[in-house]
């Protein structure tokens, strides 16, 4: 049986904190849909593949952004 991920609705980012050692990853604080604090601890892995994920988002909003 496939498991369901785990799903949180962040609403809001505050702080960020990264290592100088890009192994070491970030943490990044903010604010959850029900009010709660929320920290997200990236491995440096996890960070560059957010990085990743990030920049090929900007590049598609790029896309439909010149196209209008």
């Amino acid at each position: 049986m496939k498991e369901s991920p785990t799903r949180l609705e962040i609403v809001d980012f505050s702080e960020m904190a990264l290592s100088a050692d890009p192994l070491e990853g970030a943490v990044i604080a903010g604010r959850g849909a029900d009010g709660k604090p929320i920290e997200l601890y990236l491995s440096g892995h996890a960070l560059a593949r957010l990085e990743a994920f990030l920049a090929r988002a900007n590049l598609e909003q790029a896309k439909h952004h010149s196209s209008h």
